[in-house]
């Protein structure tokens, strides 16, 4: 019976996810993973067929992080605002991730298209923001379009806000979009 592998698929992944919550996508390389590894390329390979299917699953284990951080239960006048809140949270402190998931190619995802939690996040606006339908995705659509960007320019550093002045700004956003809505669909 041959010997176990040493550097395990979960140990190549994780050593993956670090190098670039460190140092950002484009450190990801076999011969830098290796090195972090303290190994030779060949586990990566022996694991993964070709980078493209090992960028594939730090992909899919840097959403899970972000799925996880997003559901952080945060002190908000409403569940939906601290979603928002946890968003722009997550660009701050896991800059690298955010800028992995969100700003590049790294996964071939249509971020707009691909609904990232959106069945998630919609429950949670019906539920407490009392919307269904259309004006929940449209809610979700449009909040998150704005979250985008406070968030993106927090993790590039081209502008930096308190989580105060990033409550104020979401929730007056957010409030204001979500009467609107009401008052149109009423209208």
């Amino acid at each position: 019976m041959p010997p176990l592998p040493k550097i395990t698929k979960e140990k190549i992944i994780q050593g993956a996810l670090a190098l670039v919550r460190k140092k950002g996508a484009a450190a990801l390389t076999a011969k830098s993973l290796a090195a972090k590894l303290g190994c030779s390329t060949q586990p990566v390979f022996w694991h993964f067929e070709n980078m493209e299917a090992l960028k594939k699953a730090v992909f899919g284990e840097a959403l899970a992080v972000f799925g996880k951080f997003l559901r952080q239960e945060r002190e908000c006048p409403s569940p939906y605002m601290a979603i928002g809140l946890n968003y722009v949270l997550f660009a701050k402190e896991e800059k690298e991730l955010f800028k992995l998931l969100f700003m590049s190619d790294f996964g071939k995802t249509d971020l707009v298209n691909a609904s990232v939690e959106m069945d998630f996040i919609l429950q949670v606006i019906e539920k407490s923001e009392n919307v269904t339908g259309e004006i929940a995705k449209t809610i979700y659509r449009d909040m998150w379009v704005f979250s985008h960007g406070i968030a993106a320019m927090s993790a590039t550093g081209t502008a930096e806000f308190s989580e105060e002045e990033v409550r104020a700004m979401l929730g007056d956003v957010c409030r204001g979009l979500i009467g609107h809505l009401k008052e149109k669909n009423l209208s």
